[in-house]
Order: C-alpha cells, then sequence, then structure tokens
C-alpha cells in the first residue's frame, strides 16, 4: 500500500496549472496588502523628510510615488476582485510588473534607489506566477538588470542576484510542499481541498460529469474489531480497490474518514451508476487482509451518486449525492442515484 501512495502522490494532476495560480493567489493575496501597507509607509516617510529638508537631495520625484501608489492599490484590487485576469495571462502580467519596476528604479537612482527593495519584492512574487525554471530565469534577468544599473558595484548585484535566486528557490519549495499534500498520506488518495478544487472547476467549465459518495459500511465496527492499525490497513486496500476500478480520467479524493468522493468525467448517470456498480462489487468480492495476522475482514460500501447540470453549485451537487448516500446506507451495500 505504501508503494501505491507513493506512486499515487508522483503522477500528475487535472488541473496542475490551475491548482498552482489558486495556491498563488493565496499567498499573493496575503502579500499585497503588505505591498500597499509598505509603499504607503515609504511614501509617508519620505514625504515628511522632503518637508523637513525642503533644500536636500529628493531622489524620488512626487509623481513617481503617486504612480508607485496607484500600482499597489491596482494590484491590490485585481487580486481579490477580478483574480482571473491575472490567471489568464500570467506571462503578461509578469512583463508589466517587471516593466514597472525597471522604469521606477530607472528614474529612482538605477541600482541606488532607495525603493529598489521594495520594487525587487513585487516583481519576485509576480514571477512566481510562472512555472518554476520560467520564475527563476524572470528573477535573474531581472537581478542582472539592477545590478548592471548599479554601475561599478559588482558586490550589490551580485547580493541582488543571491537574494533573487533564493527567493526564487523559496516560493518553488513551498509550492512543491503543497503540491506533495494533494495526497493524503494514508491511502495516496486526493485531499479533499483539492478534490472540492477540482469539483469547482468541472463544474465552471460547463463539462459533464458525475459524482460519486463513498462509504465503507459499519467502519467503526472493523475498528473496534481488528484495532486502528489494522483499520488504516484496511483503509489503504479499500482505497487501492477502488481506485483500481475506476477509468484513467476519472478523480478520487478522501472526502472525510472512510468517505471517498469520486468524479466520473465525461459520463452521465446511467454509465457512473455502472462504474460504481463495479466498484461496490470490487470492495465487497474479497475479504480484506489484517497485516500480521490470518484474520481477513469482509467490508462492503454504500454509494451515492449523481449527475451533475448546468448552472449547479458545488454544495448543492454535494448536498444531493450525499443524500444518495444516505439512501443507500439505509441498505447498505447499495448503489443510489439522486
Amino acid at each position: 500500500m505504501r508503494n501505491f501512495a507513493w506512486r499515487a502522490r508522483k503522477t500528475r494532476f487535472p488541473g496542475r496549472n490551475e491548482w498552482r495560480w489558486h495556491l498563488q493567489l493565496q499567498a499573493e493575496r496575503l502579500a499585497s496588502p503588505l505591498r500597499l501597507a509598505s509603499i504607503l509607509a515609504f511614501v509617508a516617510l519620505w514625504a515628511l523628510v522632503a518637508h523637513r529638508v525642503p533644500q536636500g537631495p529628493q531622489p524620488v520625484v512626487p509623481w513617481l510615488l503617486s504612480l508607485l501608489v496607484v500600482y499597489a492599490l491596482l494590484d491590490f484590487v485585481i487580486l481579490h476582485l477580478r483574480p482571473r485576469l491575472v490567471a489568464q495571462f500570467p506571462l503578461g502580467s509578469v512583463l508589466l510588473d517587471y516593466l514597472f519596476a525597471f522604469a521606477l528604479t530607472w528614474e529612482t537612482g538605477g541600482g541606488r534607489s532607495p525603493i529598489l527593495p521594495i520594487l525587487f519584492l513585487g516583481v519576485a512574487s509576480a514571477s512566481l506566477r510562472l512555472e518554476t525554471l520560467s520564475a527563476a530565469i524572470f528573477t535573474v534577468l531581472y537581478a542582472l538588470g539592477a545590478g548592471l544599473m548599479a554601475s561599478g558595484e559588482p558586490f550589490f548585484a551580485a547580493s541582488l542576484l543571491l537574494l533573487g535566486i533564493s527567493l526564487t528557490a523559496w516560493g518553488a519549495h513551498i509550492h512543491d510542499d503543497r503540491v506533495e499534500h494533494l495526497r493524503d498520506p494514508l491511502t495516496g488518495a486526493f485531499t479533499r481541498a483539492y478534490a472540492l478544487f477540482h469539483l469547482e472547476r468541472m463544474l465552471e467549465q460547463g463539462k459533464m460529469f458525475s459524482v460519486g459518495l463513498i462509504d465503507l459500511d459499519h467502519f467503526k465496527a472493523v475498528n473496534d474489531k481488528v484495532g486502528h492499525l489494522a483499520g488504516d490497513a484496511v483503509l489503504q486496500q479499500y482505497v487501492h480497490r477502488v481506485q483500481s476500478g475506476l477509468r484513467a480520467g476519472d478523480l478520487l479524493g478522501r472526502y472525510g474518514g472512510d468517505e471517498l468522493l469520486v468524479v466520473f468525467e465525461g459520463v452521465g448517470i446511467d454509465e457512473a451508476l455502472q462504474i460504481a456498480e463495479r466498484l461496490r462489487s470490487l470492495v465487497a468480492e474479497q475479504p480484506m487482509r489484517v497485516p500480521d495476522s490470518q484474520e481477513q475482514v469482509a467490508v462492503t460500501v454504500s454509494i451515492g451518486v449523481i449527475e451533475s447540470h448546468q448552472g449547479m453549485r458545488t454544495h448543492e451537487l454535494l448536498k444531493r449525492v450525499d443524500q444518495g448516500l444516505y439512501q443507500s446506507k439505509r441498505m447498505r451495500n447499495e448503489v443510489s442515484a439522486c
């Protein structure tokens, strides 16, 4: 079972780019108010210094500061109200961020610009909207460009380059770590979070699909009889059998406890019921082995199935398929449509 879970974690998954953006959006929504606050704080500090030392050097001109504030405000509004614009054009949004950062850097002192760290923070996080390699290339190019503007300060350019690579590697590590948690560590099935994300994605795309909700009958009695460690082994075998009965395009997620959520892509209710009946039979056809014991445990499952329809929402679909599961649970070892 461990090999099965390991192989499952390493396979590619549907909607990979959308899931990466989903995670990146969460991170950027947290970063955008901090970015806006830091820029406003910088503007306030500059205004205070410029007021007290009116004859002193002023490397930052007011209209540029206003533009910087507008940029931060737009960034905040778009990420929270129109995130699909950035999701649809990730490369374009990154290029715009970089051009804006280069223009401001050039106008405010080049490599010695006082707002360079703020700008760098913005473009380094923006580049993570792309694949890891593309993000690293963009960050290195920005760092090299800023280093060249430093004109004669190789140590500054090198430190900026190292910072950029480190930030990109750190962001990529966080993404990979989150992707690793797409899979339930015990069974290898997708997590509830990703299964629901995939379900919402299918509804938004208007594709035809059906959903099944599977539950082990009397699983508490199994745990009471053989213990929780052996119960985990039974749960692994149960998931493995269900997975073996699915088609290549179907998605299996651990909905909670011993409940599994299955998305049957491209099929209506009739075909979905046939697949669900095959899954029910696969689980019930022979007892589950108990590790380090000659004992075996016979288990069955109850399954509710529903076909999605245009205009359905996720919570409505889940509520109805749960009602179908409830009907099956009253009889046990049954498949019910709803």
